[in-house]
C-alpha cells in the first residue's frame, strides 16, 4: 500500500539482515520484504531491500505511514479511512486559508 505520508532511509549496518521479521517476495529492482507495525496512533507498511556482504549489509527501507482507526478491519478499509481523513483535511485547511486571505485584504 502506498501513502502520502512517508519515510525513507538507507546505511550500512554489520551484523546480519534482519530477514525473519519480513514477507519476502520478487519485486521490479530484486527481493523485496514487507512488515506491518502497529502503534497506538499509527500503522507502518515498511518495505525493505537488502544486499548481505560478508560482515555487513545494505539497506533500503521505505515506510508508508497511515493514521489507526478503530472501526477498520482490513488494509483496504484503513486506505479508504486515510483517504477520506486527508480530503476532509484538505477542505478545514482551505476554509482556514481562506479566512485568513480575506481577514488580511478585506474589501477586495
Amino acid at each position: 500500500m502506498y501513502s502520502i505520508a512517508q519515510t525513507w532511509r538507507s546505511g550500512t549496518k554489520s551484523g546480519q539482515a534482519p530477514i525473519d521479521d519480513y514477507r519476502w517476495k520478487d519485486g521490479i529492482l530484486g527481493r523485496v520484504g514487507t512488515k506491518r507495525v502497529e502503534t497506538k496512533i499509527f500503522i507502518r507498511f515498511e518495505n525493505l531491500r537488502i544486499s548481505q556482504k560478508e560482515d555487513h549489509y545494505w539497506y533500503s527501507r521505505r515506510s508508508h505511514w497511515f493514521v489507526k482507526f478503530p472501526y477498520c478491519k482490513n488494509d483496504k478499509q484503513i486506505l479508504l479511512a486515510n483517504i477520506v481523513f486527508f480530503l476532509i483535511f484538505l477542505q478545514l485547511l482551505g476554509r482556514v486559508f481562506n479566512a485568513l486571505m480575506i481577514a488580511s485584504f478585506p474589501g477586495q
